[in-house]
């Protein structure tokens, strides 16, 4: 059974013509008619009464009709829908990156390059457990591009036959307690506080959030208890907030609560972490239009 044979009996219903809906089909007429002959071999019924001019559908022939329109807009229905994933498939760039980068880097920086770029459709998956499963699912193919911080001081992948980077950005964390009564810092590490400080933290690699290297080097004669560990930077911010200790959390995240005085700094500014926001991708697997986007990338980098 062809398609063309049911859309044939839905055009010969609506005008009547065994002529006119052949010219509406663009064929002969000794094509159309037996197109419909084919289609009432195929259901195993007259489908049309030939004697009457307009032509009218017999009583199968009536019984068929909401069967035919329904076959009809299902199928359309279909090829649509499928046209509509693949494209998506073809258009969509894949990224991966933390938590805390999605919510405060990725929009902005997805804005800022949308006039330079041909897709509109992104993927942002934030869903892995540590750095080890986002690396697998760029080697794998499941992501286009992962993009993470980085302590600029270690690199995060060495393989540079297998992994091409791009520097995107730059990300400061800051070292903030809540506020006393006064205003003032509940704990002020230059001043070498004596007592054991609670310390708040992430549970990232060392080479994408170095505070823990920090603390030995630049605080090695102060004690810090770690009492809360997350994976989730901004939640760090909130549990701050509520006085549980010092964090060092991104200043994308803390800026309005320093400007809203519900955060103070712990420390002064070389107390704060540099982290670079890079972008990687697996030389050995890129798809056309991720491709599109690193040319984009390095043509932007190479002008600032």
């Amino acid at each position: 059974m062809d398609l063309n044979w049911i859309e044939d009996f839905l055009t010969l219903h609506k005008c009547g013509n065994f002529r006119i809906a052949a010219e509406q089909r663009f064929i002969s007429q000794p094509a159309f008619s037996r197109r419909i002959h084919s289609l009432e071999t195929w259901v195993g019924a007259k489908l049309i009464d030939r004697s009457s001019q307009p032509v009218k559908l017999t009583d199968a022939g009536e019984l068929f009709k909401p069967v035919a329109q329904e076959i009809v807009r299902l199928a359309y229905l279909s090829r649509n829908n499928i046209q509509v994933k693949i494209r998506e498939g073809e258009e969509k760039i894949r990224f991966a990156t933390l938590s805390t980068l999605a919510q405060y880097f990725i929009p902005s920086w997805l804005k800022s390059i949308q006039q330079d770029i041909d897709s509109e459709i992104f993927s942002v998956r934030t869903d892995f457990e540590n750095v080890e499963d986002y690396l697998c699912a760029l080697d794998e193919g499941e992501i286009d591009f992962f993009i993470c911080y980085e302590d600029p001081t270690e690199i995060l992948l060495n393989d540079m036959k297998k992994y091409s980077s791009l520097h995107l950005g730059v990300e400061m964390l800051v070292p903030v307690v809540s506020p006393d009564s006064k205003g003032n810092p509940r704990w002020w590490l230059p001043s070498n506080p004596q007592e054991v400080i609670p310390y708040l933290q992430t549970q990232f690699t060392p080479s994408l959030w170095p505070v823990k290297h920090h603390l030995d080097s630049r605080y090695r004669n102060l004690k810090f208890l770690s009492v809360y560990q997350t994976t989730i930077a901004a939640s760090l911010s909130a549990m701050v907030r509520e006085g549980y200790g010092v964090a060092w959390v991104p200043l994308s995240i803390a800026i309005n609560d320093l400007e809203k005085g519900l955060l103070v700094r712990a420390g002064d500014e070389k107390d704060d972490i540099r982290l670079d926001i890079k972008v990687y991708r697996n030389t050995n697997i890129i798809a056309p239009q991720a491709e599109k986007i690193w040319q984009v990338l390095l043509h932007r980098n190479s002008c600032c």
